[in-house]
């Protein structure tokens, strides 16, 4: 028989932690962002962090990478308590952290960004551009991204400059490495890339801290997982938790499934588009011959990879994009949507994928964005303001989209990319809208804002509104809708019934 001890010694042996973090904690003025959170960060661990935004979680994580200074607590490295003074102080120990926040200079080369820094110079000490080259094309190829070192990054989308910093984070080998929402802006292959990368990353040892809003890649990926909420540890828990348990350690309630139950009667088609070829850009014709119908309550999904023309196809819906054949139908007119004004006089709204830059204006408060749009096209239309209407009007609609009222008078560049997605949301329903046009409506957002968002779509669709949702997120798409159709090279390839949806017969159709 055998002792405790002799028990003990055949288990296999836990790794020493790459970083530990005790008691840390951050406040900023009287508000607790972090409250003595502890964690350990192990080699070849993938450590995932879950949490609504102002949970704390990109607190945490700027505080690992030496970009944000903690009020309390200590970073254990070696079983010396510290903490890191600076991000290169961090970068020297082997951090290495993607943020959502890019650092890229727009109108430099993607290699350029990627040595930037710590540039190869020639024998006079300037930049030896053929080596920076050559060490990025390396580089890329090793990763498996589909980048051409060449361009400048300003004319890339964002997922492929995604793919540039998590290049310039994996130039030098991490000991840790930090990814926030590194699939956000990735197609559903290119995420899937990523992830498989992530794996040889683990199996050589690397530490890996990923913070996600997209919990089925929690038990594709992941080995545990931290439940943040109001700045405090709820709980570490196994990856394969079930996704019900998660979202009640999240938010502190039980919740309902995640995507709700589409409507069963549909009814006459709201928007039609009819053999539609977009004006080439750059020489490339982004979209050919597209035809599809979208029917008053019936959520329409576009699915395919980035580049694949599902973007450019929703723009043209909004009178974005020019035609140079077909015809696009909304409503009861007929013809071509010429500018986004006539879209809205004909009752369709878009929601663009960077709502920062073009569906909001930042240094307004969130009831200044929503009442503009029913100043303009709405019920408060004229010359004269009119604060009473305004007020009930807005409170109504931050009721519709589950956003708090205290959230109203804040500029809308200070909340959160679920309240930001809210704000936009409220806006297009100050207006006599009935044809939605939504992309990629949940980048950024976190699971909580997403089923709020999830919940309005649902509504929408209840009250006979019709919806086409582009998304890169797969799972989402075949949550949501009643019917998918896959874009491959600016033509749809394949179209799919919700009864049909699989999801590797959707992925091959990709390609």
């Amino acid at each position: 028989m055998q002792t405790a001890s002799q028990d003990e010694s055949l288990l296999p042996a836990v790794p020493e932690p790459v970083l530990r973090v005790r008691d840390l904690t951050k406040r900023y003025d009287r508000n607790l962002a972090l409250d003595t959170v502890t964690l350990d960060f192990r080699p070849s661990e993938i450590h995932v962090l879950f949490g609504e935004n102002g949970a704390g979680k990109s607190t945490l994580i700027s505080i690992l990478a030496g970009a944000n200074s903690p009020s309390g607590g200590s970073i254990e490295i070696g079983g010396k308590a510290g903490r890191f003074e600076s991000v290169a102080e961090s970068r020297a120990y082997g951090v290495r952290a993607v943020f959502q926040e890019f650092s890229l200079v727009p109108y430099q080369t993607v290699a350029e960004n990627i040595v930037l820094g710590e540039e190869p110079v020639n024998g006079v000490g300037l930049l030896s551009k053929s080596t920076a080259r050559e060490e990025a094309r390396r580089l890329v190829a090793e990763l498996g991204f589909d980048l051409d070192v060449d361009q400048r990054v300003a004319s890339l989308t964002r997922g492929k400059q995604q793919m540039v910093e998590i290049c310039k984070a994996l130039r030098h080998p991490p000991k840790l490495l930090i990814l926030d929402e590194p699939t956000a802006s990735l197609s559903e292959h290119d995420a899937r890339a990523l992830l498989e990368l992530l794996r040889r990353l683990k199996a050589r040892g690397v530490s890996i801290v990923y913070v996600t809003h997209r919990m089925h890649e929690i038990p594709a990926i992941g080995d545990k997982v931290s439940v943040l909420r109001d700045g405090q540890l709820i709980a570490t828990v196994g990856a394969d938790t079930e996704e019900d348990e998660l979202i009640r350690l999240m938010t502190g309630r039980q919740m309902s499934k995640i995507y709700p139950e589409p409507r069963r009667d549909i009814g006459a088609v709201k928007l039609a588009l009819g053999n539609v070829t977009l004006a080439p850009e750059r020489g490339v014709t982004q979209v050919r011959e597209a035809t599809l119908s979208v029917r008053a309550g019936e959520i329409v999904g576009i699915a395919g990879l980035v580049g694949c023309g599902k973007s450019e196809l929703a723009q043209a819906c909004f009178g974005l994009r020019r035609l140079v054949s077909g015809t696009i139908r909304v409503g009861d007119g007929e013809g071509r949507v010429r500018h986004p004004a006539e879209a809205i006089r004909n009752g369709l709204w878009y929601s663009p994928p960077d709502r920062r830059r073009d569906g909001l204006a930042l240094g307004r408060s969130a009831r200044e964005n929503i009442a503009l749009s029913s100043y303009s096209f709405g019920p408060l239309k004229g010359w004269w303001r009119k604060p009473r209407r305004e007020t009930a009007l807005l409170s109504s609609l931050a009721g519709e989209v589950e956003l708090d009222a205290a959230r109203l008078d804040q500029p809308v560049g200070n909340l959160s990319g679920g309240n930001q997605q809210k704000v936009l949301l409220a806006k297009s329903l100050g207006q006599d809208i009935d044809i939605f046009v939504f992309d990629e409506p949940t980048v950024g957002v976190d699971i909580g804002a997403c089923l709020s968002i999830y919940r309005s779509l649902s509504e929408l669709s209840a009250r006979g509104a019709a919806i086409l949702l582009v998304s890169s997120n797969l799972p989402e798409l075949m949550g949501l809708t009643h019917r998918m159709l896959v874009m491959s090279e600016g033509r749809f390839v394949a179209e799919f019934q919700r009864g049909e949806y699989d999801e590797h017969r959707i992925l091959e159709q990709f390609f």
